[in-house]
């Protein structure tokens, strides 16, 4: 299939989301929404030290969310050195919503940084950027589907991850990178394999660990709770902002659970 036209409808798809198809996605009430988060599913393989040390002795914690469409949520400008103020309603938004009420105590300040369509490679440079100007005890790093609708050099993505991987350690930062969502359309039509085995080497490197999104919303798809390629175009954004939601929670336990912390409830 064309490359470009394949981009156009993951576009569509949700793959990476809300895209030039959608319309604002709405508000929801996260009290009203229920989430199914399997303990296998939000439970890291490694520890997140950097998180655990900073909600323990300073009482704050800083988290850099880097990313493409799904991560900066429905922006407006070019992507590269733009600096996106998230719009409520992405996943790391809600990650951060759910940690707050989960630890009052504890203050959570997030950053976004990306743009729609951009590879890790190109988001390297503003992680690089950003540990230069501050500090941050958490990265969420989440690639992979750009790299697969171009089929770009699963190579590439590795390095440039384990760059940045090593910006980050080298300031006591942990790691989580996020996989790609899950899609009928995007695991019908490229090759998930050598991305998936690309993160898998990196998540192997200390101070880094995998957030299983695509698994994750594979089950949620499966069981018919969240089916962005399934669901009624009247229920379309209502869908969107649960999903975002759900992951935002599911997130946040992982971080929870990998600093050490009781899992969010």
């Amino acid at each position: 299939m064309d490359r470009a036209l394949l981009a156009a409808v993951l576009l569509c798809l949700g793959a990476v989301v809300p895209g030039w198809c959608e319309a604002d996605v709405p508000e929801v009430a996260a009290a009203s929404v229920n989430c199914d988060l399997p303990p296998d599913l939000t439970t890291p393989d490694e520890a997140l030290p950097g998180v655990a040390v900073a909600m323990a002795k300073r009482g704050q914690v800083e988290v850099l969310a880097i990313g493409s469409g799904s991560t900066v949520g429905d922006t407006t400008g070019g992507a590269g050195a733009t600096v996106y103020h998230f719009p409520k309603s992405s996943f790391p938004y809600r990650m951060i919503e759910a940690l707050q009420a989960a630890r009052p105590t504890v203050r959570f300040h997030l950053t976004v940084k990306g743009g729609r369509n951009m590879t890790a490679e190109e988001m390297l440079p503003l992680l690089r950027q950003e540990f230069a100007a501050q500090r941050y005890d958490l990265v969420v790093w989440q690639t992979g589907t750009v790299e697969a609708v171009r089929g770009l050099r699963p190579e590439t993505m590795r390095d440039a991850i384990r760059d940045g991987v090593d910006v980050a350690a080298a300031e006591g930062a942990d790691v989580v990178g996020v996989d790609p969502q899950f899609s009928r359309f995007l695991r019908a039509n490229t090759d998930l394999g050598p991305y998936d085995t690309a993160l898998q080497e990196v998540a192997a490197m200390p101070g880094v660990t995998l957030f299983p999104r695509f698994d994750l919303t594979h089950v949620w798809a499966s069981n018919g709770d969240i089916d962005l390629e399934r669901v009624s175009p009247d229920a379309r954004d209502h869908t969107i902002a649960k999903l975002n939601i759900c992951l935002g929670r599911a997130l946040a336990k992982f971080v929870l659970t990998g600093s050490g912390e009781e899992a969010a409830r």
